[in-house]
């Protein structure tokens, strides 16, 4: 590499968190690690492959093509696409033999459009997203379909928490939720269909001891498949939810590129919104929001340098940010800072950790969008496991 910027991927890190959302999940239970968008900004090829070789049998993304790309690259698990399709579409889906989840009619008669032989399919309710999925009130009418389709046969059921991270509580919005999904569970639940609704709030929430411990919390009232997505990559959905052990996989770091001396008076960067009040010393960092560096971390973000939290400073650039660095150098020599790594998110050298969570606060977004904000041009080095 010429600049010293990239993503270093921990494919242990990625493992351990798939085997403690097994352990809540227990023996048997349908888990479905989302690697979509990139999974999430780690590499969606990659870590599908180390997802296959730790046992996953499952993998979901969005798109048809992310779903191609993971195909094209030798994945054997079963894909799920989650995202609606045209007869065009269908036809991939059936060429590629991955799994469509199905939320309209229409959906339904291009898949019978285009198979051949029998293509099995999860099909989606909306139980108060409001974004995809059938209503509650048809799954009467899709059963009898699906009892009369020679092309298509019906293998779950699902649906999508909205404020997952409540769903510790018995009188919250994810318990509606999931009584609306037991009540559609109970048409199909006979006819060897099983049921997926936990996202990554929803599994965090079982995992809670006061959730475990309660035969009949409705979280353990049905075995609920789980579709694993931001604690996959380490990270809780809630600061609250704190029963698992998860290991963030993704550090984001460069090097500083100089050191600048400013004097009382001068300012840094466009616009010169941070201007010295004493003598300076700053480091000028090769990654900006080109990379996936948020603009609203200017004057308000931090990053870890020397294995110290310091402030960035002016507007972040395209392709540069700066740091105030002067508490750290202060009676240093300077020049052995030339090349000091810098951290935007995930561990330093020495363990030291600058959590994602911390800068998504600060740039007023979710950790989700930090991750997955991360640039084409930022390159990805896996470290462990089968790297």
């Amino acid at each position: 590499m010429f600049r010293r910027t990239f993503a270093e991927i921990n494919l242990d890190h990625l493992a351990h968190n798939f085997f403690e959302i097994k352990k809540v999940g227990g023996e048997g239970r349908f888990i479905c690690p989302m690697v979509k968008a990139n999974a999430y900004g780690h590499g969606d090829v990659d870590l599908a492959k180390h997802l296959e070789n730790v046992g996953a049998t499952h993998l979901g993304v969005c798109l048809i093509e992310e779903g191609l790309l993971l195909r094209n690259h030798g994945m054997k698990s079963k894909i799920l696409v989650f995202r609606g399709f045209d007869k065009q579409g269908a036809q991939k889906i059936f060429d590629a033999q991955m799994t469509p989840v199905v939320s309209t009619w229409d959906q339904l008669s291009a898949l019978e459009s285009v198979a051949d032989e029998t293509i099995k399919v999860h099909v989606k309710f909306n139980t108060g997203m409001n974004r995809l999925g059938f209503a509650p009130q048809e799954a009467e009418k899709l059963r009898t379909y699906f009892k009369n389709s020679k092309k298509l046969k019906l293998k779950a059921i699902l649906s999508h928490f909205y404020c997952g991270e409540d769903a510790v509580s018995t009188s919250g919005l994810s318990a509606q939720q999931a009584k609306i999904m037991t009540e559609v569970f109970s048409y199909f639940k006979d006819d060897g269909v099983f049921a997926h609704l936990l996202n990554s709030g929803g599994i965090a929430s079982l995992a809670e001891a006061s959730v475990k411990n309660d035969p009949n919390h409705f979280l353990n009232k049905e075995n609920w498949g789980f579709r694993p997505g931001l604690m996959l990559y380490g990270y809780s959905p809630d600061a609250n939810l704190k029963a698992m052990n998860l290991k963030p996989v993704m550090t984001f770091k460069s090097v500083v590129n100089n050191i600048r001396q400013l004097q009382p008076g001068e300012t840094v960067s466009y616009g010169a919104t941070w201007k010295a009040d004493k003598p300076a010393t700053i480091a000028v960092v090769p990654v900006g929001y080109a990379d996936g560096v948020h603009r609203l971390l200017s004057n308000r973000g931090v990053a870890m340098f020397a294995g110290q939290q310091v402030p960035i400073i002016g507007r972040i650039c395209m392709d540069f940010l700066m740091l105030d660095v002067t508490n750290v150098v202060k009676d240093k020599n300077i020049q052995k800072f030339n090349e000091e790594e810098v951290i935007l998110f995930g561990y330093d050298q020495n363990g030291n950790f600058l959590s994602a969570d911390v800068t998504a606060k600060a740039a007023e977004t979710i950790t989700w969008e930090v991750l997955t904000a991360v640039g084409e041009r930022v390159p990805r080095h896996y470290k462990g496991g089968q790297a």
